[in-house]
């Protein structure tokens, strides 16, 4: 059997919209940006005030007046087959979506080797200006394969694995609106890379095994009521699900190549550095060091220094690519045991256990991937936790 589907489908933006500009069509903060002369701060506790004011503290926050709803196309096309058994489903999954929100700071200045000062922004009496509009788009594409089998009354399984690929220049968390603005707003393209939240492979096998065991059963068919009552009528199920690992993108801080007022993760951008190599381990990964620290480093150091602390005045963001890294697997099994407990012909109770993760197995979240960050970069500190 052969099947097919199209649709298009409105991405309803204007619920985000209400919560994120309580007010609007425009919101503002202030924020000071410290600086640090001979390792003394300009302002620090107990004093974290300054006795005179600075320009270009003023924050903005914008939305396109003439914002368009974001649509996607979404197709597949599946091919069924039973065998013997065993019902056999091939299918192709693609969605295309554009006109997707994304965040850019249009006071950003033009990457240059001239020094920044608060004179080369677009409105140089304000900060950040964060304009959100139209012009993302996403491309996914997957090949999902999976197989269903029920056997009598004893056995069913079904599992399946999808192997897909997503590309995007707007990164999603799960929100229209509270995006990270992009690193350089005069090339978004440069923010094109894989989807953080599509895992590239997934498998999914769930079992359910009524134990042939006791009364009216393949083994112990003819026991006496009371061995049937602790034997007999056991049920089991199985839920089991592995993924390839999520991406994460590598990042530096403390310093500022492109001239642009973007220090890294300590803002609201977030800094890339230079990437000489692949970044993949050719062996020994471990959760102290899970991938190349080496292959990446910071925009204007020489390589023989890759965290130096003088980089060169070179004018440009890093060349590293979003999301070029992926992150441990996860593998997870659960596991249940239960069976009812005939009290009379109008009550029974059920036992029931349920194990989750039931071998023990470690799934971890991604590494530190701050390079400037030398003590800690590469090592995973915590367990798994979904990244959006």
């Amino acid at each position: 059997m052969i099947r097919g589907g199209y649709g298009i489908y409105g991405n309803m933006v204007y619920g985000s919209l209400a919560k994120t500009m309580v007010g609007g069509p425009f919101a503002g903060s202030q924020s000071f940006t410290n600086s640090v002369t001979n390792g003394v701060p300009l302002f620090s506790f107990p004093f974290p005030f300054l006795s005179t004011g600075a320009t270009s503290t003023q924050n903005v926050l914008g939305v396109n007046p003439n914002l368009k709803t974001p649509y996607s196309q979404q197709f597949n096309l599946t091919v069924e087959r039973q065998v013997g058994q065993i019902g056999i489903r091939m299918a192709y999954i693609g969605t295309r979506s554009v006109d997707l929100i994304y965040a850019a700071n249009i006071n950003q200045p033009l990457p240059s080797t001239i020094p920044f000062t608060t004179s080369r922004r677009i409105f140089p009496l304000y900060n950040v200006i964060a304009w959100y509009h139209n012009g993302g788009s996403q491309q996914y594409n997957a090949l999902q394969l999976s197989a269903s089998k029920t056997y009598g009354k004893n056995l069913f399984f079904n599992t399946g694995w999808t192997w897909a690929k997503d590309l995007t220049d707007t990164q999603n968390n799960g929100s229209s609106f509270a995006r990270p603005t992009i690193q350089n707003t005069y090339i978004r393209r440069s923010e094109r890379g894989d989807n953080v939240l599509t895992r590239p492979h997934r498998i999914y096998v769930n079992v359910i095994h009524n134990l042939p065991v006791g009364r009216d059963q393949r083994f112990l068919n003819h026991v006496n009521r009371i061995v049937d009552t602790i034997v007999g009528g056991w049920s089991t199920s199985w839920v089991s699900e592995l993924m390839s690992g999520q991406y994460y993108t590598p990042t530096y801080s403390g310093f500022d190549p492109s001239n642009t007022n973007n220090l890294g993760p300590s803002t609201s951008f977030v800094a890339r550095p230079d990437r000489i190599g692949s970044g993949k381990l050719s062996s020994g990964q471990s959760i102290y060091d899970f991938f190349d620290t080496s292959a990446f480093e910071v925009p204007g150091c020489p390589a023989t220094n890759r965290l130096c602390t003088n980089p060169a005045n070179i004018g440009r963001f890093g060349n590293s690519g979003v999301n070029v890294l992926r992150g441990p697997k996860a593998i997870n099994f659960d596991f249940s045991a239960m069976k009812y407990f005939r009290i009379n012909e109008r009550i029974r109770v059920q036992f029931r256990t349920v194990m989750t993760n039931v071998f023990n197995h470690a799934s971890f979240s991604n590494p530190a991937a701050n390079i400037s960050s030398p003590g800690t970069v590469g090592q995973i500190t915590s367990t798994f936790q979904e990244q959006i």
